[in-house]
């Protein structure tokens, strides 16, 4: 249903979004997880047609979006980081409002209207001005005006930024109902999001894509990321030379705590490094502690992004 081949995009002489490619299916929710400043939102406007890619293709349900923008905007909801909203309007006349600009056919507006309000829990503030709304009930109206029309492509940037916590159970909620129905393309810089919303997780930072994968599988594909943490009373050049020795140790790290040394070692990707270390340090000084720490969406984001 989204379809990136090979785009880039250019502001000047300045590139924004480097070689981008990757595709989104129906029934499927994919995080787009980067910092601040990655092109997350420069890639969502490329996919809604709100500007043109530089280079490459965009498609969505099978349309080229340099040449068919107009035809493929019926198919797609889109929900800006703030949400396009009339706040002297209520929140009937703004959805019937989107409902007509969006061509909706007479005849079905109201069916329509219904359809969005009970999807996104509208029903109490149905008559309720927009500017007397919450956070929280404003990201709910902003995701029903993107349902309007039945589209089938939803594009969401930062749906749940701002939200207290109870209103992020009830955003995340919607949004998992709406991945049954629709290709969701899901914009956020919260790591916990993409692991209680999507199916797949595409990391991208300074514009260029660097993994897209499901959780479980970036974990799998980054388990360079394991590391063994050890405390230990022992000098410290010396332990560091004697855990650098050993087969599988890539890098040291020794922190004092008090009397006591905190080591991280990060190993290579395979099992018994950790035995062989405790083989080594064990016999010369008095071992306190050694684990081994799986690695974490968290630590493999952040290495990806540190590495690039």
């Amino acid at each position: 249903m989204i379809t990136l081949e090979s785009v880039s995009k250019r502001y000047g002489s300045q590139t924004v979004i480097h070689d981008l490619s990757f595709s989104v299916e129906k029934g499927e929710i994919v995080g787009f997880l980067g910092p601040n400043g990655s092109g997350k939102t420069t890639t969502l406007r490329m996919i809604a047609g709100y500007t043109t890619a530089s280079a490459g293709r965009v498609s969505v349900a099978g349309y080229d979006m340099a040449t068919q923008n107009d035809t493929a905007a019926s198919h797609i909801g889109y929900l800006p980081e703030h949400p396009p909203l009339y706040d002297t309007l209520d929140v009937t006349a703004y959805l019937r409002f989107v409902a007509k600009a969006k061509g909706v056919a007479r005849s079905e507006v109201a069916s329509e209207f219904d359809r969005v309000v009970a999807a996104c829990r509208l029903e109490d503030v149905a008559r309720r001005e927009i500017y007397k709304l919450s956070k929280g009930y404003r990201q709910r109206v902003g995701l029903a005006q993107a349902l309007l029309g039945k589209p089938q492509v939803l594009l969401l940037d930062e749906p749940t930024i701002g939200l207290d916590p109870g209103q992020l159970h009830e955003a995340r909620d919607i949004i998992r109902s709406f991945g049954a129905e629709h290709a969701v393309l899901f914009s956020t810089h919260i790591l916990s999001e993409v692991t209680m919303i999507c199916k797949r997780v595409a990391i991208i930072n300074n514009g260029r894509l660097l993994a897209i994968d499901s959780p479980s599988g970036l974990q799998q594909a980054l388990e360079q990321t394991n590391r063994v943490s050890l405390q230990v009373t022992a000098p410290v050049d010396e332990l560091r030379q004697e855990l650098l020795s050993v087969d599988g140790v890539r890098s040291v790290e020794v922190e004092a705590d008090g009397d006591r040394l905190q080591v991280e070692c990060q190993i290579e990707p395979r099992d018994g490094v950790e035995a062989a270390i405790a083989r080594a340090v064990a016999p010369r000084w008095p071992l306190h502690s050694l684990g081994r720490q799986e690695p974490t969406l968290e630590n493999i984001f952040l290495q990806y992004v540190s590495e690039g």
